[in-house]
């Protein structure tokens, strides 16, 4: 399990969007903004209020990648995970009250409004390796990784075995 770092939290519930990253069955990337969320302790949970791309690509693939940028600071974070679907009603309807609860009021009476037509599902992120996003830093160094020896292997990418001495394997969750 990874301890989200202070400044990562800070920054996404600063920023108040995270953008959401999934490949597809053939590997074609998507990717997609998420404003209605919530972070309960090193979880990133989020409405997935329409059925689109992103949430058809879950069922194929469980990994991942958010990223969240502070275009003053040029600074930001990418953090690769799998995800979840949140089945279990008094967990979904706790997670789904807190990002309510969060929402501006405008985007609350928006959000609200497709609820109604349909129920959304709540996606469950658990983070498995976090990397910094600075022009100036080494990109593919993680700051925070699982202590799973199969997720070290995945995390230097295509240097991991320069970074780590280890053999890039599947991404298979």
């Amino acid at each position: 399990m990874v301890t989200l770092p202070d400044d990562v939290k800070k920054m996404i519930l600063a920023q108040q969007m995270v953008i959401v990253g999934t490949t597809d069955e053939s590997g074609l990337c998507n990717i997609s903004p998420r404003t209605s969320f919530c972070l309960e302790g090193n979880n990133l949970y989020w409405l997935e209020l329409f059925k689109h791309k992103t949430f058809h690509n879950f069922s194929k693939n469980k990994w991942v990648s958010i990223a969240v940028i502070d275009k003053e600071k040029l600074s930001g974070f990418q953090l690769k995970g799998t995800i979840s679907i949140i089945k279990e009603k008094k967990k979904f309807e706790k997670i789904k009250s807190q990002i309510i609860d969060r929402l501006t009021r405008l985007h609350k009476e928006r959000i609200l409004k497709q609820i109604g037509k349909e129920s959304p599902s709540i996606i469950e992120f658990k983070t498995k390796i976090v990397y910094p996003l600075k022009p100036n830093e080494l990109s593919d160094i993680p700051l925070v990784l699982d202590s799973d020896v199969r997720i070290g292997s995945l995390a230097g990418g295509v240097n991991a075995k320069k970074s780590f001495g280890l053999e890039p394997k599947s991404l298979k969750a």
